[in-house]
């Protein structure tokens, strides 16, 4: 009997060692590609360019950037307004944020929306349908505005986009970004494909003993996906709403990919806006299916590889300043709301056991 929980703590003890090992693996693997970006531009034949910066360019960047964020938080703000009832502009912020910092750091972007389904029920008292729904309606919008963006993109722009190649590999992978609104709006609109798929999934893991009571996952899930599909569909009958997501989704987009353009312009880069815009997208399209957390690696290498055939500027401090708009900055604001959390929790501890609040 002893023995179980050593294993237990071994292996937990391992699991975080392995945890620890691939963070600063990850955080090597991202300072070799900074150096790596770094060097080739320190190192070119005719010599570092004379530093040219333009500073109402980077304001406008810093501009674009707050902005997209804007759009974002309000979105949340006007999906909780609208299922729960409550107007929460931190509730919203927070959740922003903390999808963002967990895009960025787990593998090609997927673990944002569970931790903002979590905090959205745990700190916000929302109910776990709604708190699950929200993300969700958020999530595909902004999905689908980056595919009609970037189809727009592969159907017009092929004469615009600086690259042949991130333009051939964005073929796949607008086809992976579309799949989770397409699945999504999908079975809201045809829930008893949805129950079927799903009936035949759980019958198979039941058959090899991963769910072992069958009925009440089945009744759960049926539930879960009928109830889903109701708000979903509930939420795409309401126009004027779903026009205001659609908006503010595109807000985001069109926003965060403005900023490859300024920042190149700000470094001394000779680019118009559709090309920068437009190969920008292509880029993340490209590289979707990179498993590294947040596309690390791969996002700052194809930007350097694009924009340095500029011949122009200061290619390495614009993609650097084009990362930390679009990757650091996320992950420094997550941090900023764990902290704050943090103390306002330790800051509610400490006031329940202050003699003053004691009830004995």
């Amino acid at each position: 009997m002893p023995k179980e929980p050593k294993e237990e703590k071994v292996s937990l003890f391992k699991r975080k060692r392995v945890k620890q090992l691939l963070i600063i693996a990850f955080i090597i693997f991202n300072i070799g590609i900074i150096g790596w970006t770094a060097s080739r531009e320190l190192n070119r034949d005719e010599g570092l360019p004379e530093a040219h910066f333009t500073w109402w360019l980077l304001l406008l960047a810093v501009v674009a950037f707050v902005g997209a964020l804007a759009s974002d938080i309000y979105k949340y703000y006007i999906l909780i307004r609208h299922f729960t009832k409550k107007k929460n502009l931190k509730l919203a912020a927070q959740t922003v944020f903390l999808g963002r910092y967990y895009d960025n750091i787990t593998p090609s972007a997927v673990g944002g929306q569970p931790f903002q389904i979590h905090h959205m029920h745990k700190h916000g008292n929302i109910d776990s349908e709604h708190a699950a729904m929200i993300p969700i309606i958020a999530f595909v919008s902004l999905q689908f505005a980056y595919v009609v963006l970037c189809f727009l993109t592969i159907l017009f722009g092929s004469h615009i986009v600086l690259s042949d190649v991130t333009y051939a590999a964005s073929f796949v992978g607008i086809l992976l970004m579309a799949a989770a609104p397409g699945t999504v709006i999908f079975f809201a609109i045809k829930p008893k494909v949805a129950q079927k798929i799903a009936t035949g999934i759980l019958k198979f893991l039941h058959k090899i003993h991963i769910v072992r009571n069958y009925e009440k996952a089945e009744e759960k899930t049926l539930g879960q996906i009928q109830s889903y599909a109701t708000v979903v569909r509930r939420f795409m009958k309401n126009r004027k709403l779903l026009a205001k997501t659609l908006a503010l989704s595109f807000s985001y987009q069109i926003l965060l990919y403005s900023i490859p353009f300024l920042v190149v312009r700000a470094f001394g880069g000779d680019v118009d806006y559709l090309p920068a815009a437009m190969t920008a997208i292509t880029i993340q399209a490209a590289i979707t299916f990179i498993p590294t957390p947040g596309n690390a690696g791969a996002a700052e290498g194809s930007f350097y590889l694009v924009f340095a055939s500029l011949g122009s500027g200061n290619t390495f401090w614009a993609m650097f300043t084009w990362r930390f708009f679009t990757y650091y900055a996320f992950i420094a604001l997550g941090g900023l709301v764990y902290l704050e959390m943090a103390y306002q929790k330790r800051k509610k501890g400490l006031n329940a056991g202050h003699p003053a609040n004691s009830t004995n």
